[in-house]
This record gives structure tokens, C-alpha cells and sequence, in this order.
């Protein structure tokens, strides 16, 4: 198991441990995205993270005041999430399944991230989270995912990526 700090937010400097089989999203993109959000959300507005793994950024999230909801098909990821929620005393929400059945279950969201493990098909969990996804109307959908994985354009979003090394992020404002 490796160490992650919490970059920003109530938990700030603490640690969450992660399985050394997990590669969770790294300090770099977390403070990029957190930045982008910060423009656009405040404390109380949602966050589903799909795919939650280590729980680096949904924890992050549910640090910064976002009221989050983690998804991880995983039982040995789930409770880690569960130990470190409570370890770094966050609130948030754990479900055990399928990140693509939960879709269809739960209400209209700020932010949808979805960090599926690089060998899955991404482009097509993109098409499937962006076809499923219960975003408010200000709402974006995140997909983080290896730099040279092109993900495609979706009716009703508008597409924005960016590159942190081999890692990029490509974020899907939902139009209005």
C-alpha cells in the first residue's frame, strides 16, 4: 500500500491509503481539476465519481465540500473508500455495482467523473456515461484518461481537454 495526501479542503495534508494495485489519479491533475471546478462550483454542489478506486479524487472532492457519492465495483476498493472516508471524517456516499447501472439510479449531478481503469474501452464508457448521465444543467462530465485516447464529441456538451503528461482530461460542459 502507498501513501496520497489530500491536496485542499477540511482533510488538507492528511493521508489516504491505496492499494498498490491502484493507480490513483496524481497531485498534478487533482489540483488542475479542483481549479476548474473551484471556477464554476461551490461547497454543497455534487459530485459523483465513477469508477472510484483509491478515492483520491472523490475524497478530494468531499475535502473541498462537495457532496459526493463514490462507485466502484471493487469490494477490496470499497473498503478502502470506506476506511478512508472515515479515517479523514468525510461524509460521503459508497456504493458497491456497476458504475453504469448506478447511472440510471441516482439524481441530476454537478459533476460526473468517470476514471475508468486505462485497459477498459473509454471512449465507449464516455458515449455510455454522456448518453446516461444525470447532469444539472451547468453540469460537466469528466473522463480522465491515457493522453493519446481520443474521446469523441457528444450532441448537447460542449468538449474541452487537457493534457497533464501521458494523462488528460476531457471535460464535457453540458450546454444550456
Amino acid at each position: 500500500m502507498s501513501n496520497l495526501r489530500i491536496l485542499g479542503g477540511s482533510a488538507k495534508g492528511r493521508t489516504l491509503i491505496v492499494p498498490a494495485t491502484a493507480v490513483p489519479t496524481g497531485a498534478k491533475v487533482r489540483k488542475s481539476l479542483f481549479d476548474i471546478l473551484a471556477q464554476h462550483y461551490g461547497e454543497d454542489s455534487t459530485f459523483l465519481d465513477l469508477y472510484a478506486g483509491s478515492g483520491a479524487v472523490g475524497l478530494e472532492a468531499a475535502s473541498r465540500g462537495f457532496q459526493v457519492t463514490l462507485v466502484d465495483n471493487s469490494k477490496g476498493a470499497v473498503s478502502i473508500l470506506d476506511k478512508n472516508a472515515r479515517a479523514l471524517n468525510l461524509r460521503v456516499k459508497i456504493h458497491l455495482g456497476d458504475a453504469k447501472y448506478y447511472l440510471n439510479r441516482v439524481g441530476p449531478q454537478d459533476v460526473v467523473f468517470v476514471d475508468p481503469p486505462y485497459p477498459m474501452d473509454i471512449p465507449q464508457i464516455a458515449l455510455d456515461v454522456l448518453q446516461h448521465a444525470p447532469v444539472q444543467e451547468d453540469g460537466v462530465v469528466i473522463v480522465q484518461h491515457p493522453d493519446k485516447t481520443h474521446l469523441p464529441e457528444h450532441a448537447g456538451f460542449t468538449l474541452d481537454r487537457r493534457e497533464y503528461g501521458s494523462n488528460a482530461l476531457t471535460l464535457y460542459w453540458k450546454d444550456s
